[in-house]
């Protein structure tokens, strides 16, 4: 992957940094979902970096002890794969948007990541926000509605009986506010699947974002992850840009550039506690022991995909609404908790 810049009618005129050289392979940390990324990396930097100064920021991670369901039957923990040592692992990331009034406002991304239990693979699922499915207490909804009502322990309770999979761990994040790591590391990388163009309503400048590689900074990624009416398939290529944002930073952040300097490392990790909130059982021995057992050495073993749909509709009180495929999202969920991902992305290419 190269740093390749995009035109960009700015008001500074300043241009993105020159290209980095090509990044080695790395052990541990080509990995998941934006937030879930810089805490694997805060794991790795505590072994090999930033030493004492790593734990105490990343301590500083707020825990959330009611974040995960609570005295309601839950599915099993996943099962390892044929070889796998460790249990498979399903984190929840939630991208809210805050401002609903006394709420908890809308989970405007909902993506499950599944780590193999052989630490080699990382498959990022996106979960529509307008699916139409059953919350817990409250009927038929949007799927986004479940962190509205009842926060990040209904929208899980959700997710477990929509797929039948196990959720282990949840990262909330304000998607506005993290994409300040994007300048923290230096920009990002993406290969972009839909071209747009886009107008930053605060600054005038006009963005330009062609098919394939588009490098972006902070405020061209927000831009980029919250287009929406602009793309043909709204919410749908929304989230494919999303995905891809999320793994162009998790490469960036593997880089020698981001992890070979302490400044910016440093930076990286202190930068975690103003973006995320994360479950109770997500501990810093979790967090580094999850980043110590990555296998991933390239950008292949991180797969982007979306959970399935049956099509377009209108609920009864006529909200638009995107149909669940019940058999194909079953399926889905029993890959998610037997671990056999690799064989449902082969059964399913598109």
């Amino acid at each position: 992957m190269t740093e390749d810049p995009i035109w960009r009618q700015a008001t500074t005129g300043t241009a993105p940094p020159p290209p980095p050289r090509k990044p080695r392979p790395r052990r541990a940390l080509l990995v998941l979902a934006i937030s879930v990324a810089v805490l694997l990396v805060a794991g790795v930097a505590i072994v090999g970096y930033l030493a004492q100064t790593a734990t105490q920021s990343l301590s500083k991670i707020p825990r959330e002890p009611s974040a995960l369901p609570a005295n309601v039957d839950r599915p099993p923990t996943p099962t390892p794969s044929r070889g796998g040592a460790l249990p498979a692992m399903n984190i929840v990331l939630i991208g809210a948007d805050d401002w609903v009034p006394k709420e908890n406002g809308r989970s405007d991304s909902l993506m499950v990541v599944h780590i193999s239990s052989d630490r080699s693979r990382v498959y990022i699922v996106s979960f529509p926000r307008d699916m139409w499915v059953a919350v817990p207490g409250h009927g038929q909804a949007k799927i986004n509605a479940a962190y509205s009502w009842g926060g990040t322990a209904l929208a899980v309770q959700t997710l477990e009986g929509l797929t039948g999979a196990r959720i282990d761990h949840v990262v909330t994040t304000n998607l506005d506010d993290f994409v300040g790591l994007v300048n923290v590391v230096g920009g990002v990388t993406v290969d972009n699947p839909v071209p747009s163009t886009a107008k930053d309503p605060t600054t005038g400048a006009t963005y330009s974002y062609p098919k394939g590689p588009v490098y972006l900074d902070g405020a061209m990624a927000l831009l980029f992850s919250r287009q929406r009416y602009e793309l043909p398939n709204g919410d749908f290529d929304r989230a494919l840009r999303q995905r891809a944002l999320i793994k162009a930073l998790a490469l960036k952040v593997a880089t020698p550039q981001v992890l070979a300097n302490p400044v910016v490392l440093g930076n990286v990790i202190r930068s975690v506690a103003k973006y995320v909130k994360v479950d109770a059982a997500m501990t810093d021995s979790v967090i580094i022991d999850l980043a110590t057992s990555m296998r991933i050495t390239s950008g292949d073993q991180i797969v982007s995909l979306q959970a399935p749909i049956a099509g377009l509709g209108t609920s009864s009180d006529g909200q638009s609404i995107d149909l669940v495929d019940s058999a194909a999202v079953a399926t889905l969920g029993r890959a998610l908790q037997t671990d056999t991902m690799a064989a449902y992305v082969a059964a399913h290419p598109k």
